[in-house]
């Protein structure tokens, strides 16, 4: 049965995944420290707070989609006097595992309030359509509590096992989300200078074993040369910006082998300089374009 959800950040997953709380009978209070966010939000048909506490107050159960670890801290730190025991709380947003497990333990000595490993895999596009992946690790009666809300958020939930389960699969999709994106940008921009038409190339690849989800997801921006539409943006560059660290982190502190995703991160630093913060990662495709020689060598080394 629908019932009263709270969600803290409405930005590009926040803001569709309340939307599809609400096309399927839920009712949403949300908050977000941008103005234009809640105003977004209430364009929707959801209830705006102005506060953090208004939102645990309302809800049944909340969910986090934040953008950092210092967010989450200052997030936890004021719904730690505002939660109780009977909330769950679904963090999804991708950070370090020792963020999450020093909120949740901060719950758990304060309010008792039970805190989910929920990253979701999918971006701005799958959440609009509420066919996002939901991997949940964490306490399993609390999972139970909250399958609901996942299921009308996404199209797959699925119940990995002790808590940071979920963020330890997210890093190993990321990896390969991240480097494959730079992998299709490069092979794009090769076809380019091979005087292929941009289609061409798309239409024989996106028919073929070659293809994937990350490729019909990203080309079709590269052909048309936009970046930052929200209408057609998956998520902003500045989310592998930040994801991407903390898998490089979590990479070295396991001492996996990845010169893929060494490799990668050189063009992730490249865009960031060029500040494309705000546009979809397959601005990856110009970023090779700036990048090329005189003579049709790659431009980053070291």
């Amino acid at each position: 049965m629908a019932g009263k959800v709270g969600i803290i950040g409405i930005g590009l997953m926040g803001l569709p995944m309340a939307n599809s709380l609400l096309e399927r009978g839920w009712q949403v209070k949300g908050y977000d420290i941008a103005p234009a966010r809640r105003a977004a939000l209430a364009d929707i048909g959801g209830e705006v707070a102005t506060r953090l506490a208004e939102v645990a107050a309302y809800s049944d159960h909340l969910i986090l989609s934040l953008p950092s670890g210092a967010a989450l801290h200052q997030v936890i730190d004021q719904l730690a006097a505002a939660t109780h025991a009977p909330h769950v709380i679904l963090e999804t947003s991708t950070l370090s595992i020792d963020d999450k497990e020093r909120a949740a333990a901060t719950l758990n000595r304060s309010s008792g309030a039970r805190l989910l490993d929920c990253p979701l895999i999918g971006g701005a596009v799958q959440a609009k359509e509420a066919t996002l992946s939901a991997l949940v690790s964490g306490d399993e009666t609390a999972w139970r509590e909250v399958e609901p809300v996942l299921q009308a958020i996404s199209r797959q939930q699925r119940y990995v096992g002790a808590f940071g389960m979920s963020s330890r699969l997210k890093f190993v999709v990321n990896h390969l989300v991240s480097t494959t994106t730079v992998l299709i940008a490069e092979t794009m921009q090769f076809a380019t200078r091979a005087g292929i038409d941009m289609n061409l190339i798309h239409d024989v690849i996106g028919n073929s074993p070659a293809a994937s989800g990350i490729w019909r997801a990203r080309v079709p921006l590269m052909i048309a040369g936009v970046y930052d539409d929200p209408a057609t943006k998956a998520a902003d560059l500045a989310i592998p910006f930040k994801d991407t660290r903390i898998i490089a982190d979590y990479i070295a502190s396991h001492r996996a082998v990845t010169p893929l995703f060494d490799a990668a991160l050189k063009i992730y630093a490249v865009a960031e300089e060029q500040q494309r913060a705000d546009q979809d990662a397959a601005a990856l495709y110009e970023v090779f374009g700036s990048l090329a020689t005189p003579e049709g060598g790659a431009g980053v080394t070291g």
